[in-house]
């Protein structure tokens, strides 16, 4: 598959891109390239690779629970700017 100069064209203002008349001989000739490897990786016999093949050490990832140790109200109040009545206090962001 080739690309023409139209298509290129009408895929770059599809992705809002503007490309000097300049790039557009570049631009041709690297997405050409770039669909013919697509077609060349097309033509791979994949019929005998299993999901076991692409993913092999793929486990149950779940983690057990367990207790450990976590902040003091104390520590997470010496890591705020400004802490008051068991909250962060933060500039305010929207005026009312």
């Amino acid at each position: 598959m080739n690309l023409n100069e139209e298509s290129l064209k009408k895929i770059a203002d599809l992705a809002k891109l503007r490309i000097r008349s300049e790039e557009v001989g570049p631009f041709l000739q690297d997405f050409n390239k770039i669909l013919n490897y697509v077609d060349t990786i097309k033509e791979l016999d994949v019929s005998s690779i299993t999901e076991d093949d692409l993913y092999p050490d793929l486990g149950n990832s779940v983690r057990h629970d367990k207790i450990e140790y976590g902040l003091t109200r104390q520590e997470i109040e010496s890591f705020a700017p400004s802490f008051q009545n068991g909250y962060f206090v933060v500039p305010k962001v929207i005026e009312t």
